[in-house]
């Protein structure tokens, strides 16, 4: 239908079928494209298939909870999400930022970047968490285990912030066998760091050799498995030995009792 004015101000129209039929024509047209474009986007036969989550420290599938994504949810629940899961950990202390790209094949990806637990250290009566500037955080009651106790350092110190810095540039499998890092200077090596492990050795070395010469650490378990050797120290500052313990070390692992006690009961529950 159109409708037009003359000179004098009457207003006329014409219905014509034709135009009628071609204008609806192009309405489905439009109409079909944009539910195309809709079900384009969000798929509803898809399902999630699979979901890499990159981080730091965290376990994956805490982060996977924390958002609430789980595969084989609906493709279309998750479609646009971005924002929202930013907003489901923005109020998490343990994470810094977070973002999820995921492709039409159902394949998404978390990028996580953390607000790290480096360790623990005591002040007084207290336990305080360490963060990857080996600043101290909120009091807490005791450490969890997932990250080791350091001692004899000062909060702040330099020799902290670089004992730290080495931790992080190892392996997160590494990371995860040392139980305690004890600042341990002798009149030869005043930079010596002295290493319970969690599997009850001690280990001793430089924090600016850490990074390099933690590798050597499975070659030279296996050199005390032959040497019959259970348990003792491996000296890696300078060069690479296993020994037996002496009574020095023996002296410095009674002063870690607490980790040595924590150590044991971590490994006793893992071998369960």
């Amino acid at each position: 239908m159109f409708r037009f004015k003359n000179g004098t101000g009457a207003i006329y129209s014409v219905n014509n079928p034709i135009f009628n039929k071609i204008g609806l024509f192009f309405t489905v047209i439009i109409l079909l494209v944009i539910l195309s474009q809709l079900l384009f986007f969000l798929r509803p036969w898809q399902k999630i298939k699979e979901a890499k989550v990159s981080t730091f420290q965290m376990d994956y599938r805490q982060v996977l909870k924390r958002i609430n994504l789980n595969v084989g949810d609906p493709y279309w629940l998750w479609a646009g999400q971005e924002q929202a899961v930013k907003n489901r950990v923005k109020n998490d202390r343990t994470i810094r930022s977070i973002s999820m790209k995921m492709n039409q094949k159902g394949f998404v990806t978390v990028a996580v970047t953390e607000n790290l637990t480096t360790g623990y250290i005591q002040k007084g009566q207290h336990w305080y968490r360490l963060d990857q500037n080996a600043k101290s955080r909120s009091g807490i009651v005791q450490p969890d285990g997932q990250a080791p106790v350091y001692t004899n350092f000062q909060i702040g110190s330099k020799v902290l912030k670089n004992t730290i810095k080495a931790y992080l540039l190892l392996d997160k499998v590494m990371r995860s066998d040392i139980g305690q890092i004890i600042y341990s200077p002798i009149k030869g090596s005043q930079k010596r760091l002295a290493l319970i492990m969690n599997d009850g050795n001690l280990v001793y070395i430089n924090a600016s050799e850490m990074n390099r010469r933690m590798d050597l650490y499975p070659q030279m378990l296996a050199t005390m498995e032959k040497k019959g050797i259970q348990t003792g120290v491996i000296d890696l500052e300078y060069g690479g030995f296993a020994r037996k313990f002496q009574d020095s070390d023996k002296h410095l692992l009674d002063s870690a009792s607490y980790t040595k006690n924590q150590s044991s009961q971590k490994s006793s529950s893992s071998k369960k």
